[in-house]
């Protein structure tokens, strides 16, 4: 089906009609804070010769311990026993994260203080950042030892012989480098959003209160995962995936970071967040990802009379297939090429020709580039993207255009030089293809050009 053009703000690709993203570097996600470059390696402290030395670190990992067992055992009141009982807003709000995690049933709950911070004391408050809440669900897998985690700073107050917590403010990339914190971006709706949270085999629906009919995608949503992750066969994935859905602007623009980037976020379907994790001493480890969260922005799916199936399927060919992928190191280095894992995406939708067809009007004779993927020509973009693996599905078939996304996605683009131009790439082609890329960059043009 070809899609109704919906126009998105100026700058941001006038003219697209639909496509959601995989939430990289322009947003928040679950981008390391110290950002998409360099990534500044934490300095380790030994927490337990701090807290030796200061009985407030040793009294506050002591309530952290706590709160972490009684979230295990479901106690709310344990979990809330030791937060300051004259912060009102502070209460209800970690209620209301009780609540919401405990739908969840996480396999691991647990802070992790190994990067203590300075204990800086004013007017008698305690400081500690960074702090780790690490949740892990079940849906979620790093490499050994490695859990998704968020951000806090912890002030704490002496009152009378109890040390209790009188704030818990979340990092973000709005206020990490103001309160000089880094680590992982705590925007989780679970921290801002009463939510309703469903399963479906290995598929957890999650809506706030403006998605009254939540069920009606949960068998929709466990099918398509079913079908990509027997598309993707016995490679690399997560064992599940985590889908939150609303009709509510703002929230869409709140779950993880979205709208902390430079894009007008309403006018999206979709965003697929990989989740990076920190170690078992606190590490943030960008290696690789130990999660993947999705949104889905019913409202805008509504609007443009489209089916929330297909943007289901687009979403979870990001979420199945992204721990396989590169993840980039800085240095001019992009990650995989945009091309390929929007493109592979777009094409698991099922519409390769009328791709083609909208490519064909004003074919450039070239893969896409990937720090432009998303600018003003982001609808050709996307056609042209997958047409790639139309292309591939037509000569090769199915199998080999999955494994030629495989064999690209392992590779990082760059900065002025694409991977597309580079050995490897041609590589990948010779082996999966049996052609030259040079030959494959023809024949893919032809293709798109005339359909044969």
């Amino acid at each position: 089906m070809t899609h109704q053009h919906r126009s998105v703000a100026a700058g941001q690709g006038a003219g697209w009609s639909r496509r959601a993203l995989l939430a990289g570097c322009g947003l928040a996600g679950g981008l390391a804070l110290a950002g998409c470059a360099e990534k500044t390696r934490p300095t380790i402290v030994d927490q337990g010769n701090q807290a030796a030395a200061d009985p407030h670190a040793r009294a506050l990992k002591q309530i952290l311990d706590r709160r972490a067992k009684a979230m295990e055992q479901g106690d709310e009141r344990a979990f809330l026993a030791d937060l300051d009982a004259n912060n009102a807003e502070l209460i209800t709000q970690q209620k209301m994260f009780f609540a919401n995690l405990r739908q969840f049933k996480p396999t691991t709950f647990r802070y992790i203080t190994s990067f203590f911070g300075d204990g800086k004391v004013k007017d008698g408050v305690h400081r500690f950042a960074p702090v780790h809440e690490v949740i892990q669900l079940a849906a979620d897998a790093g490499p050994g030892g490695v859990s998704p985690a968020a951000t806090f700073q912890i002030l704490a107050a002496q009152r009378g012989d109890q040390l209790v917590i009188t704030e818990l403010t979340r990092i973000t990339r709005r206020n990490g480098a103001k309160l000089d914190v880094s680590g992982l971006p705590a925007t989780a709706p679970w921290y801002t959003t009463p939510l309703t949270v469903k399963q479906a085999g290995n598929v957890w629906l999650v809506a706030d209160a403006s998605v009254t009919d939540l069920d009606r995608y949960a068998a929709p949503a466990a099918a398509e995962a079913k079908g990509i992750e027997q598309m993707w066969g016995s490679r690399t994935r997560f064992p599940g995936h985590v889908l939150f859905f609303t009709n509510d602007d703002e929230n869409f623009a709140t779950w993880f970071g979205a709208g902390d980037g430079v894009l007008t976020v309403s006018k999206f379907e979709g965003f697929q967040f990989p989740q990076f994790g920190v170690r078992q001493n606190g590490e943030v480890y960008d290696k690789q990802y130990a999660g993947s969260r999705i949104t889905v922005n019913l409202k805008m799916i509504a609007a443009f009379g489209d089916d929330p199936r297909r943007v289901m399927r687009h979403e979870l060919a990001h979420a199945v297939t992204s721990r396989a992928a590169a993840l980039s190191p800085g240095n001019g280095l992009l990650g995989p090429p945009r091309w390929a894992i929007e493109g592979f995406a777009a094409w698991t939708e099922g519409t390769s020709e009328a791709y083609r067809r909208r490519a064909a009007g004003s074919f450039k004779g070239r893969l896409p580039i990937t720090k432009e993927f998303y600018d003003k020509d982001i609808s050709y973009n996307y056609a042209a993207a997958a047409t790639t693996f139309g292309f591939i599905e037509r000569i090769k078939g199915r199998e080999a255009a999955v494994e030629f996304y495989e064999g690209v996605i392992q590779h990082n683009d760059a900065d002025g030089d694409p991977l597309a131009d580079l050995p490897i790439f041609n590589t990948v082609c010779t082996r999966v293809l049996k052609m030259s890329a040079a030959d494959f960059k023809q024949k893919w043009a032809n293709y798109v050009r005339t359909g044969a």
